[in-house]
């Protein structure tokens, strides 16, 4: 799913990027021309996938509203749900700061925002939501991007940063295994029986090494109230990323309710502003070379 998705972006950019290069080259100067291809092809992908949000709203805004309105869950369909999160059975141990969980993310990163992570991971534990349409299992993982990032620099996280390195298998990651990695959390992503676990790492991970890494550390706190979006599968009694031929990514967002509803299903019009102004500059400045600069 998530792997699909990135290649379709990748070659609706690179057909775009190659366009601009063709219509352009010969007029400017090189190094001009592959900026103004990227910028071009870049602002042309922003456009239109906001276009489409502000449009047709943002995924799962469907589910959550017949959620709101309390409707039976249907099977195969879209659906969302709310309420408190619980593990099956035992709690998830988070690397960093060893809080009981049911889902956490967490990144070791040495040098700035932009720097490679030295080892990054995730894992969902099986879980149940208490939700208002009854109670519903987790069945995929979803990235827990609208999570509030905590970061550790005290030795007693350190020391277990540390241990988490010294006793876990990891995946390689890197730019030469990009493809690879993807693959990895594709899969994670697209597994159903609710327990998710993946580990990498750039490099061997030393205790020197991690003495200088920012520890980072998302996670979702047992009894923690969660909105989930994801296809209905009634035998297993719970939201799946995948059935019958669908298929979709497992949202999980803080909070639920009407304010959630709310918040889930606003359209980007701040991001759809920003996406005119960069497009459409990046554009005018083509449009201008070609008109002024014949080949």
């Amino acid at each position: 799913m998530l792997k699909k998705g990135c290649a379709i972006a990748t070659v609706v950019l690179l057909a775009v990027y190659g366009f601009y290069l063709w219509l352009l080259w010969g007029r400017i100067e090189t190094l001009p021309v592959f900026l103004l291809s990227g910028f071009g092809a870049i602002g042309f992908l922003m456009f239109f996938s906001q276009l489409k949000e502000v449009v047709f709203g943002p995924a799962g805004g469907a589910a959550l509203k017949r959620a709101e309105k309390g409707l039976p869950l249907e099977d195969g369909q879209e659906e969302a749900v709310w309420g408190p999160i619980e593990p099956l059975g035992a709690p998830l141990e988070a690397p960093f700061s060893g809080r009981a969980c049911v889902a956490y993310e967490y990144d070791a990163k040495q040098g700035g925002e932009g720097a490679a992570s030295t080892m990054a991971g995730l894992a969902l534990a099986p879980s149940v939501i208490r939700s208002h349409r009854g109670d519903v299992n987790l069945l995929g993982f979803s990235l827990l991007e609208q999570w509030p990032e905590k970061r550790f620099d005290d030795a007693e996280a350190r020391e277990r940063a540390t241990r988490w390195a010294a006793t876990t298998e990891f995946r390689e990651m890197g730019l030469a295994k990009i493809g690879a990695m993807f693959s990895a959390l594709d899969e994670a992503m697209a597994d159903d029986d609710g327990s998710v676990r993946m580990d990498m790492r750039t490099r061997e991970v030393t205790a020197d090494g991690l003495a200088s890494c920012a520890l980072k550390e998302k996670v979702i706190l047992p009894g923690e109230t969660v909105t989930a979006v994801g296809i209905w599968d009634s035998a297993k009694g719970g939201l799946v990323p995948r059935l019958r031929g669908k298929s979709t990514i497992v949202r999980v967002t803080p909070g639920g309710g009407a304010a959630a509803v709310v918040s889930a299903t606003r359209r980007p019009w701040g991001t759809f502003a920003f996406a005119i102004v960069w497009a459409g500059f990046a554009h005018a400045i083509i449009a201008f070379i070609v008109w002024k600069f014949p080949r």
